[in-house]
């Protein structure tokens, strides 16, 4: 039952911060958290304590517990190790996916697609979250995919802050998607490992506008925004 607890607090808290129920540099407390979520103060406490390992979270002595701000240079790093691990992933998985496999993207791209013309944020990155677990899942690398996770965080938090900026159309993640889909089902894989390639990019194509629109939300901001321009990383 307690691990259950654990679990939950651990999962919730990391859910609200990468989907900005959290804002960075917010002051948190356990108390108000254990509130929120139901939850006793022992299971949020330690969710803290594992969450703040992962840096989302930061302990200021004689301050308080505070949202980490994004750091850039982390989800710059994440994805580099994405775009070197995710081409191989789903190259493979071309090779053996199954009709299951198959319909379930098919779904989610549908379910991308309506919640895209709904404007709903929180679904349309779960979404695209599954979309890209599946592949892990096909060729049975579900370890891998919880390793980014937790390592990824910070890539994270930005691809979710990017569907929060409107003038950045979503129709440009979900094309990518079909595309990627389209060229699994063709077993293309030519085209498949620059379409996986080219989305993982998109980070940094779209970096400045995301960087403009919320500067609170970044360490270094006036680092990365002199950088904004640079797509070589």
């Amino acid at each position: 039952m307690m691990d259950n607890m654990r679990s939950d607090a651990y999962h919730e808290i990391k859910y609200k911060i990468i989907h900005f129920d959290y804002i960075p540099g917010q002051k948190i407390s356990e108390k108000t958290i254990s509130q929120e979520l139901g939850l006793g103060r022992t299971p949020v406490r330690e969710a803290i304590i594992r969450i703040e390992r992962e840096g989302l979270i930061e302990v200021i002595p004689q301050s308080g517990t505070y949202i980490t701000r994004i750091d850039m240079a982390d989800a710059k790093d994440a994805r580099f190790v994405r775009e070197c691990i995710e081409p191989k992933i789903m190259i493979n998985a071309a090779a053996n996916i199954s009709e299951d496999a198959l319909a379930t993207l098919r779904e989610n791209l549908k379910e991308q697609d309506k919640t895209a013309s709904e404007i709903n944020p929180d679904s349309f990155f779960d979404l695209d979250q599954d979309f890209h677990h599946e592949f892990y899942k096909v060729v049975d690398k579900d370890t891998v995919w919880d390793w980014l996770q937790i390592n990824n965080t910070q890539l994270n938090r930005f691809r979710r802050l990017r569907l929060k900026e409107m003038d950045l159309n979503w129709s440009t993640i979900y094309t990518q998607h079909k595309h990627i889909f389209d060229a699994v089902v063709e077993k293309n894989i030519d085209d498949l490992e620059y379409l996986v390639n080219e989305h993982l990019h998109l980070m940094l194509l779209e970096k400045g506008q995301v960087l403009e629109a919320y500067p609170d939300y970044f360490r270094n901001y006036d680092e990365e925004s002199n950088s904004a321009s640079d797509t070589s990383n």
